[in-house]
């Protein structure tokens, strides 16, 4: 079977390299996750009835049917509090337009209200209960059905109520603790040609 001409070429194998060979220590594994790219979320609830928003390094979907997802915020934050009172959150994929909420979000002690960065609540559906942050990729609007806590952490479970998606956007990612944007490789050929005519 020959490769296709756009197919990666496979990197000759060799002896292992580790730049990490330790116990699982959680400044080891702390230092291994860093390595993960993932898109970037922020968790909003409200408080002190204004919207507020926490940068979460865990977000992923559980289920379709019936829709669910998981985040997992520290359980002493105003998020994890709100949480666990409310009951409600929204789970925000940020696009690269919003590089500064992911910033502002992820500083910790420093308040994280959004007045200004929620679309207001006369334009959003009767039915959605948590601030949703505008010229994000998507919003799952939720009601915990679980919320667990593990060791610094609380693993909650949202039953998605409703999902709200703009125009699509580029994704902003983070990973090796800086944030990062996307590249297309499937239009990397076409990109090609155009520079090499530049």
């Amino acid at each position: 079977m020959t490769e296709s001409a756009g197919a990666a070429a496979r990197p000759q194998a060799g002896a292992a390299r580790w730049a990490l060979s330790s116990s699982a220590d959680p400044d080891t594994v702390r230092t291994a996750l860093r390595r993960a790219i993932s898109g970037v979320t922020v968790v909003t609830t409200e408080h002190e009835g204004r919207p507020w928003g926490l940068t979460v390094s865990a977000f992923t979907p559980v289920c379709i049917e019936p829709p669910t997802v998981l985040v997992c915020v520290n359980s002493h934050t105003v998020t994890g509090v709100a949480i666990g009172a409310g009951g409600r959150f929204a789970a925000n994929l940020l696009s690269q337009d919003q590089l500064y909420l992911a910033q502002r979000c992820s500083r910790a002690g420093s308040p994280k209200y959004l007045d200004d960065d929620v679309v207001a609540h006369a334009e959003l559906p009767a039915k959605v209960a948590a601030p949703v942050l505008r010229d994000s990729l998507v919003t799952f609007d939720c009601e915990v059905t679980e919320a667990r806590p593990v060791g610094s952490h609380l693993v909650v479970f949202g039953a998605v109520r409703t999902v709200l998606a703009p125009t699509a956007r580029p994704p902003l990612l983070f990973g090796d603790g800086r944030y990062h944007h996307c590249v297309d490789f499937d239009e990397m050929p076409a990109l090609a040609g155009v520079l090499a005519m530049a």
